[in-house]
């Protein structure tokens, strides 16, 4: 039987920050998840169906992606209708640690055979947050160096239409 986790985000746009967990993650599960939230209190760049398209071009070389989806629901409810009891969670500091920690524990009272499995970002890729990288490109900083070459264009392309 394989073994299939979900690894769970906004994603607003991908960075090289979740392609280093989600390409490790390949590594250990045999099919991956990627569900993108609609977390309406979120305010984000781009719309749901935007990410999946953006998720799916930056994952394209990646075997073992089962699917990338959209949900609005609760982590532990995708879960149980993914038949999963696995997520995959990205730990940069010990304020993400902190929160992800609630999280699985909140998560865990939901669906009590789910579990959060955390993998710790590389050191190379440790400060890259999508929230930076919006926030340098909206001031026309470089941002080149945190996102794959199609998700810079369609940053790029993003923020022109934004604010000019």
């Amino acid at each position: 039987m394989k073994k299939i986790a979900i690894y769970p985000g906004t994603f607003d746009p991908i960075t090289y920050g979740h392609l280093d967990i989600i390409i490790r993650a390949t590594k250990i599960f045999d099919n991956i998840i990627i569900a993108i939230s609609n977390n309406l209190n979120k305010k984000t760049i781009f719309s749901l169906k935007e990410r999946i398209e953006l998720t799916k071009l930056a994952t394209l070389n990646l075997k073992n992606i089962k699917k990338i989806i959209g949900f609005n629901d609760l982590l532990a409810n995708l879960a149980k209708k993914e038949k999963t009891n696995v997520l995959i969670r990205g730990v940069r500091t010990i304020f993400d640690f902190d929160y992800e920690i609630k999280l699985a524990a909140i998560n865990k009272q939901i669906y009590p055979d789910l579990d959060s499995i955390f993998l710790l970002s590389s050191k190379e890729v440790s400060f890259i947050s999508s929230s930076f990288v919006k926030e340098i490109a909206k001031y026309k900083g470089n941002v080149k160096p945190y996102l794959p070459k199609e998700i810079h264009f369609a940053l790029l392309e993003k923020f022109n239409n934004i604010y000019n």
